[in-house]
C-alpha cells in the first residue's frame, strides 16, 4: 500500500510519502501558502515527485478550521433557536475564566445579537414534543438572514438531544425556501445536554463550514487532475474521517494537524519501546503542542475551548501555546522583553528568511546563537540570511542594554521557560508526576528546547523519534478511521431501563458501521469502543468509563458501576456514599488501518567517520563553546554521544546539552538521559 500524509503547519507544509511494498519513505516539506492553503500542498506533493495515481490513502491534517475561528473569516452566521434562549451564547456560564484579571473580557459571539433569531417550539427534557415549531416563524427567519447576507445558519432548539424532530422540521422548511443555504444541526454535532456549550459547538460548526468545504473541494478537484483516485481522509480530533465527514461536521477538524504527532508517539514510540507514560512536545513554527499518554494511550477529553468558545467533542488533549520558531521577540513598555504569542507565520516569516520580516524570532535567535547553520536548513535548500537575523536581535539588545549574544540566549531561554510551565501544568496540573514520563519531542524545533524542558521539569529522558521534522504527517499514515456518537441519558444506573441504553447503542452502531461500509472498511477491520459518561448524583462533572461489549444485563451494569467507584476514587482520591448515574452514552466505531511497522537501522558502536561536522561555535548556557556537529542520517544504532553536542537533519536539530549523554536505538531513535543518568 502507499499511503500519502501531509500536515500543514503556521510556517511549513510536511509530506510524508510511504512505499511500503518498496519499503521507502519519502519526507518533503513547502513554504505554507496561507493565501491559497491548497498550493503549498501540491508544491510539496511536486517536491517530492510523488505520483498521486500510486496513492491508495491520502490522509491531511489542516488548519484551515482553526485559521478561520482564530481570525475572525468564518462565513457570516445566524443562529436559529428557541424562543427566549437568543442570548445563551451571551450569557454563558456565570464563571469568570480569568479570575483575577480585571481586564478579562469575554469574547464576542460569533453570531451577533440581530443573527440570533427565535421560533416557537418547545420540546422537554425527556424528549416529548408539547410545541410543534410555527412554520411562519422559520420562514421570517430565513427572510431575515438572506436580507442580512447570512451563509450558514446554526440550529439549536431547545432539548433537540433527547427528540430532534423539531430541529429536523426547521431544517427541512429552511432547504424548500433556501436550498443553497449550508446548515449545521445540534443533534448532529453535539447530541449533549447543556444548551450554552451544545449551542457554542453548533455555532462554532456553522461558521467554519464555507471555509472547510470550500477549502477540501478545492485540494480534491486539484488532486483529481493530478489523477488521485484513492481513499481521502482527514484527521480530526481523534482520529481520521472520510472527506464527506469533514465536509458534514467540519468542527471535528478545527485540532487536525496536532493530533497525527500524538497518535505517531503511540504507534512508533510507545508500542516498540515499551513506554506507557509519555508527554508529546511538538515545536513548530507558530505554536508548541503538548498532550499526554498515559498507561499506552492518549488521554482525550470530551470538552474543551478554544479562544474562549466551549466545543463538547471527544478530542485527543492537546494543549496549545504561541511558542514556535516563528514566534516574535519584543520589549515592552516597562522594558521587560517577551516571547510570542504573535507569530511571523509563513509570510513574511522570521528575518532571516529573507523575506521582508521585520520582527526577530526563536528561529533568528537560533541562528545568531549557533544552534542552527545557515547552510543546513531545509538540509541547504532554503538558506538562511544571519546578517538579517543579527539585525532583528541587535534591536532588542539596544533595548535591554545586552550585547547581541545575551540578547539571542534571553530569548530562547523565555521561550523555554513558556514551554516549560505549558508542560508542567499539563502533567502536574492534572495528577500526574514528571518522574514517570518521558518527553517525545518533534516539529522543526522541538529538539532544540526538550533537553532544557525536561531539566527544568524533572523528566530525566528525552526521545528524538525518526523523521521528526515531519512526525505529525508521519502519525497521521498510522491513524484508524474514527467516529464519535454521543447522546445524553441521565438516570440513576441502578434504575435505568436496560432496554433503553441497549437501544441507544443498537442506533449508535447501526449509523457508525453503516459510515464505515460507505468507508470501505472491511468487517474484520471494525472495532466498537462504548463507554458512558457518569457521576454522583447532583455533581457537574463527570468520569469516563469504559462498558464491556455484548449484551447489557444487571450484572454488566454492576460492574460498570464498580468501575466508576475505581475510577473516581483514582482521580479524585474519595468515594461517595451516593447514587450514580449514567449521563451520556458513547460509542467510537473505528476502522483499522493497517499499522506502519517500526523500521530498524544498521549496528555499530563506533561513530562513522562520515557523521562527524566540523565542529561550531555555539553560544549556550551564557557563554560560547566548541560544539562537535553530527548528522543524525550517518548515526548507527548503538552510537552514543555525550553533550554539549548538535546532532543535524535536514528538517530537525537536536541539542543535547553539557553533562547530558545521547543514544541511538535500533529504531533510529535519538534517546538522550537527563544529567547522563
Amino acid at each position: 500500500m502507499k499511503r500519502l500524509g501531509i500536515d500543514i503547519g503556521g510556517t511549513f507544509t510536511d509530506l510524508v510519502y510511504l512505499d511500503e511494498e518498496a519499503k521507502k519513505i519519502i519526507e518533503s516539506k513547502a513554504k505554507t501558502t496561507p493565501a491559497a492553503f491548497e498550493e503549498g500542498v501540491l508544491q510539496a506533493i511536486r517536491k517530492a515527485k510523488v505520483n498521486l495515481d500510486e496513492v491508495a490513502i491520502f490522509i491531511h491534517g489542516t488548519t484551515i478550521a482553526m485559521n478561520a475561528l482564530i481570525q475572525r473569516k468564518g462565513a457570516k452566521t445566524g443562529l436559529i433557536t428557541t424562543k427566549g434562549f437568543r442570548d445563551v451564547l451571551e450569557i454563558a456560564r456565570g464563571d469568570r475564566v480569568e479570575m483575577y484579571n480585571y481586564l478579562w473580557k469575554k469574547p464576542k459571539p460569533l453570531v451577533p445579537r440581530y443573527l440570533r433569531l427565535e421560533v416557537s417550539e418547545r420540546t422537554l427534557a425527556n424528549g416529548e414534543i408539547v410545541k410543534e415549531v410555527n412554520e411562519k416563524d422559520v420562514e421570517e427567519a430565513v427572510r431575515k438572514f438572506k436580507a442580512n447576507g447570512v451563509e450558514t445558519v446554526a440550529i439549536c432548539l431547545l432539548n433537540s438531544y433527547a427528540n430532534p424532530e423539531n430541529e429536523k422540521r426547521v431544517a427541512e422548511i429552511i432547504n424548500k425556501m433556501w436550498p443553497e443555504a449550508l446548515l449545521s444541526l445540534s443533534y448532529q454535532v453535539a447530541r449533549e445536554y447543556r444548551e450554552y456549550e451544545r449551542t457554542s459547538t453548533t455555532v462554532l460548526d456553522a461558521y467554519i463550514r464555507k471555509s472547510v468545504s470550500e477549502y477540501l473541494g478545492k485540494l480534491m478537484e486539484k488532486t483529481r487532475e493530478l489523477k488521485f483516485g484513492g481513499q481521502a481522509l482527514v484527521a480530526s480530533s481523534i482520529g481520521a474521517i472520510s472527506l464527506d465527514m469533514a465536509k458534514e461536521k467540519p468542527v471535528s477538524t478545527i485540532v487536525s494537524g496536532p493530533t497525527g504527532g500524538a497518535i505517531g508517539a503511540v504507534q512508533f514510540i510507545g508500542k516498540p519501546l515499551g513506554l506507557k507514560n509519555l508527554v508529546t512536545f511538538d515545536v513548530g513554527g507558530t505554536s508548541f503542542d503538548l498532550s499526554v499518554i498515559s498507561e499506552g494511550n492518549n488521554v482525550e477529553r470530551k470538552e474543551s475551548e478554544l479562544i474562549g468558545f466551549p466545543v463538547i467533542m471527544p478530542s485527543i488533549d492537546i494543549r496549545t501555546i504561541g511558542a514556535g520558531g516563528g514566534s516574535i521577540a519584543g520589549v515592552d513598555s516597562a522594558g521587560l522583553l517577551h516571547v510570542g504569542p504573535e507569530s511571523a507565520g509563513a509570510e513574511p516569516g522570521p528575518m532571516c528568511y529573507g523575506m521582508e520580516g521585520k520582527e526577530p524570532t526563536v528561529t533568528d535567535a537560533a541562528l545568531v546563537c549557533g544552534l542552527i547553520s545557515p547552510d543546513y536548513f531545509l538540509g541547504g535548500e532554503f538558506p538562511l540570511d544571519i546578517n538579517k537575523a543579527k539585525e532583528g536581535i541587535r534591536s532588542i539588545a539596544k533595548a535591554l542594554g545586552l550585547d547581541i549574544n545575551e540578547a539571542a540566549g534571553g530569548i530562547l531561554h523565555i521561550a523555554r521557560d513558556n514551554m516549560a510551565i505549558a508542560t508542567r501544568e499539563i502533567l502536574v496540573g492534572e495528577g500526574y508526576d514528571p518522574n514517570d514520563f518521558a518527553i517525545v519531542a518533534f516539529g522543526g524545533a522541538g529538539g532544540i528546547f526538550a533537553g532544557g524542558v525536561a531539566r527544568d521539569i524533572g523528566i530525566s529522558r528525552v526521545i528524538i523519534p525518526a523523521l521528526p521534522g515531519i512526525f505529525s504527517a508521519l502519525g497521521m499514515l498510522s491513524t484508524d478511521i474514527t467516529h464519535s456518537f454521543v447522546q445524553t441519558y441521565i438516570s440513576p444506573i441502578d434504575e435505568v431501563p436496560i432496554q433503553d441504553l441497549s437501544n441507544i447503542f443498537q442506533g449508535m452502531e447501526n449509523t457508525g458501521l453503516e459510515i464505515l461500509t460507505g468507508e470501505g472498511i472491511a468487517s474484520a477491520d471494525r472495532r466498537l469502543v462504548r463507554s458512558f459518561d457518569m457521576r454522583y448524583e447532583g455533581q457537574g462533572h463527570n468520569v469516563d468509563v469504559p462498558v464491556p461489549s455484548g449484551s447489557l444485563t444487571k450484572d454488566s451494569l454492576a460492574r460498570v458501576k464498580s468501575d466508576f467507584s475505581r475510577i473516581y476514587e483514582a482521580k479524585y482520591g474519595y468515594q461517595a456514599d451516593t447514587p450514580v448515574e449514567v449521563v451520556n452514552v458513547r460509542l467510537k466505531v473505528i476502522g483499522i488501518l493497517e499499522e506502519i511497522p517500526a523500521r530498524e537501522i544498521e549496528e555499530g558502536k563506533t561513530i562513522p567517520q562520515s557523521a562527524l561536522k566540523p565542529i561550531r561555535k555555539v553560544y549556550m548556557d551564557g557563554s560560547f563553546i566548541d560544539c562537535q556537529i553530527y548528522e543524525r542520517s550517518k548515526l548507527l544504532c548503538g552510537n552514543t554521544i555525550s553533550g554539549p553536542a548538535i546532532v543535524e537533519e535536514p528538517f530537525h536539530t537536536t541539542v543535547v546539552m553539557d553533562g547530558d549523554r545521547l543514544k541511538v536505538d535500533k529504531y533510529g531513535n535519538l534517546i538522550f538521559s537527563i544529567g547522563g543518568a
